[in-house]
């Protein structure tokens, strides 16, 4: 494709959190090879607080809002694009990509239906031996030279979106404060949950004046609730709970102006990832969910894992995470 011609072009990621967050250099790379074209990204709606408004692309597409109105194919078909990245396969996507009559086409040539691809490409994931943000990237190399790996974010908030934050919230932005999140929603092995509180404990007794933030979603509330049971009543007040109660752009305000975000792999830390902030973050020892794959692209994380492939989760011990914490506080 001409990198000077004028472009509409459709890029779809209908998966999980931290899945879109890492799609998101391949659309910075889009506009980077092709600046003077119109760029639209399909996505699920609870990604739409986080990625509203993001500068790299023209419009953002509800996945949901579409197939209230009428079908996909009506959709694409009657937006006339001219090329289509399905960065997520599947095969619904697919397929309506094709019978919209979009010309180019991009995809994966491992799918039984990439035959509705006609610029495929031929790299398994499932080995993880590179990053997700990359294997995205990858994609363009079907139709153009000169691919980079620049893996660029373009987060923002204003002022006003901060201090509208911090009135909803118990604390202000200028307290000392961690994130713990403990959850994963089942993305990969977790870190035992007894451990965070064993965390939480020593830390609040060694920095008083800290505050821990454990966030959440609302289904996770037990998860957060079994922590702040396990701490002894003393140390409570220095933990805060926000289980539930905030959207997605609210988390990214929050974990930008935090200390130290700590975490599963999960998609919030691809949050912090793309804000550079300081992370510890835990993550197994084995393909296809290792570090390799899906670490958090910040220049300020540290991963910790069992020593062995296929290692338990627990082997990665509180004295350890105690000790990697101590270096940003």
């Amino acid at each position: 494709m001409n990198r000077k011609g004028k472009y509409k072009i459709l890029i779809t990621r209908t998966d999980k959190l931290g899945d879109v967050i890492l799609a998101l250099p391949l659309i910075a790379e889009t506009k980077r090879l092709f600046p003077d074209s119109e760029i639209h990204f399909l996505v699920r709606s609870y990604v739409r607080d986080l990625i509203e408004n993001y500068s790299p692309v023209d419009k953002l597409i509800i996945l949901e809002d579409i197939e209230e109105k009428n079908s996909i194919k009506a959709f694409l078909k009657n937006e006339n694009y001219d090329m289509a990245v399905n960065v997520f396969p599947r095969y619904y996507i697919a397929r309506d990509i094709f019978l919209a009559g979009i010309k180019t086409r991009i995809g994966s040539g491992y799918r039984w239906y990439s035959f509705l691809y006609n610029k495929k490409l031929f790299e398994h994931r499932k080995y993880a031996e590179r990053h997700e943000s990359e294997y995205n990237i990858d994609l363009l190399k079907t139709i153009s030279d000169g691919v980079e790996y620049n893996k660029k974010f373009f987060f923002g908030y204003s002022p006003k979106e901060k201090s509208m934050l911090e009135g909803k919230l118990s604390f202000g932005f200028s307290d000392k404060f961690i994130i713990v999140h403990p959850g994963s929603k089942g993305s990969a092995k977790d870190w035992p949950r007894e451990n965070f509180g064993l965390l939480a404990d020593k830390l609040l007794t060694e920095y008083e004046y800290l505050k821990i933030i454990l966030t959440g979603t609302k289904e996770e509330e037990i998860i957060i609730k079994g922590i702040l049971d396990s701490v002894p009543e003393k140390r409570k007040s220095g933990m805060i709970s926000l289980s539930g109660m905030l959207n997605l752009r609210e988390l990214m305000i929050l974990i930008d102006n935090s200390k130290l975000f700590i975490s599963n792999s999960t998609g919030p830390i691809h949050i912090a990832g793309a804000l550079n902030k300081n992370i510890i973050g835990f993550y197994p020892n084995e393909a296809p969910m290792n570090e390799t794959r899906w670490r958090p692209l910040s220049k300020n994380a540290v991963i910790l894992k069992p020593d062995a492939p296929g290692g338990s989760m627990d082997e990665i011990k509180v004295e350890k995470v105690i000790s990697e914490t101590k270096k940003f506080m």
